[in-house]
């Protein structure tokens, strides 16, 4: 990595934080010794792990700027250097690093709020704006990564396929249901909102030219994937029992030739015309989906809130399912959806307060450190918002 001998020192102290303190903290464990050794190889790699070791020591040394100046310096140089190798092919020798520094680009999102700057949150004519939000706005980006990286993957046996098999919001359900608790009940609330006249209204106006295109490939392409998935899990079993390693095989061979499907299919990143009336069911629809998606995690922050006594800790969902679905989630809310919170649409603000509160009440600070500046300040900023446009973040039943 060309590195400026002045800094070369907490380059090395920014590692050594890294390897023994933040890597711990960080959800999908398996992938980080293997993405380790690739950042000696790829610079993108090593910048992107030092910026995550550089932010999580400024929330661990608040009263130190250098590691404030450090993330931001290395921030920006891990952006450049990544979007500069995605150009190139996607190999085996690349794909673990390139994937890799797209999920730690995930969490260099979920820390910066640097674009909060001017806003205070008091001044009610500083209106917010999330139309430059990296955490959403990244997440295009990470989703295309994943396409172009996983037949790769599957086809060389990387340790990357582990994560298809982690489904953290199917065992946050499974929990919630052996508690008698139904993980959809959100849903039916946030659509009376929507469908409410009130929060049909819009802040600021974005400059959306630059950013629909990608939102809407990547939408494309996890709508198509879905699809995928859903016509395979609706097909019969074979009555005659096969291993679990065969099982897992043709599991992994029928999702690298269903995305290879996909990629083929969805070759445009041009976002396709569509009228007014369909571009609104699209987002009424597309607005359904991360609710429904959202609600087992609310509705574990409602038991949390209202619980008075400890729940056993069997039957309740998992820490790290719950903190990978919240990791992962921004990732997922792209394509119609993205333009309602550019766009700085009401009902995705009650939405997004919602969001942030949960993650509030959810994640532990320590080892979500991550999540617990942002989902503090920005529960409050967007409730100031919805107050100045005469709006609450209240759910009726």
């Amino acid at each position: 990595m060309d590195m400026d001998p002045q800094i070369s020192l907490l380059h090395l102290e920014l590692f050594h934080h890294w390897d023994k303190e933040t890597r711990s903290t960080l959800t999908y464990p398996q992938i980080w010794p293997v993405v380790m050794q690739r950042a000696f190889n790829e610079d993108f790699i090593m910048s992107a792990i030092l910026c995550v070791a550089a932010m999580h020591l400024t929330t661990l040394c608040p009263q130190s700027t250098k590691y404030q100046h450090a993330s931001m310096q290395l921030m920006a140089k891990t952006i450049q250097l990544f979007r500069k190798n995605l150009s190139r092919p996607f190999t085996k020798d690349n794909c673990e690093a390139l994937m890799g520094t797209a999920l730690l680009i995930n969490y260099i999102s979920w820390f910066d709020l640097g674009f909060l700057d001017g806003e205070n949150g008091i001044n009610s004519e500083t209106r917010l704006d999330l139309a430059q939000d990296q955490l959403f706005l990244l997440s295009p980006g990470i989703v295309q990564v994943w396409f172009q990286a996983m037949p790769v993957f599957i086809d060389e046996g990387s340790v990357f396929t582990q994560m298809i098999n982690q489904n953290p919001r199917l065992s946050i359900e499974e929990a919630l249901v052996r508690q008698g608790e139904d993980p959809a009940r959100f849903v039916e609330p946030f659509m009376k909102i929507w469908d409410d006249p009130r929060y049909q209204t819009w802040g600021c106006t974005a400059t959306e030219t630059t950013v629909c295109g990608p939102t809407s490939y990547a939408w494309r392409l996890l709508g198509g994937l879905e699809t995928e998935l859903s016509c395979r899990g609706s097909l019969p079993r074979a009555p005659l029992p096969s291993s679990e390693g065969r099982d897992e095989k043709n599991k992994l061979v029928y999702i690298r030739d269903a995305v290879l499907r996909i990629t083929t299919n969805y070759t445009s990143v041009d976002e396709p015309d569509t009228s007014f009336t369909i571009e609104s069911q699209l987002a009424r629809s597309s607005f359904e989906n991360i609710i429904r998606r959202m609600s087992p995690l609310l509705c574990c922050a409602s038991l949390k809130t209202a619980s008075e006594t400890p729940t056993h800790s069997g039957i309740m969902p998992q820490d790290a399912d719950i903190e990978q679905w919240f990791y992962g989630f921004p990732i997922l809310c792209c394509g119609p959806f993205a333009k309602l919170m550019m766009r700085g649409d009401s009902r995705a603000l009650v939405f997004l307060f919602h969001f942030y509160h949960a993650a509030r009440i959810l994640l532990a600070p320590k080892r979500c450190w991550w999540v617990s500046v942002r989902s503090g300040i920005m529960e409050q900023l967007i409730l100031t918002e919805l107050k100045s446009r005469r709006l609450d973040a209240c759910l009726r039943s």
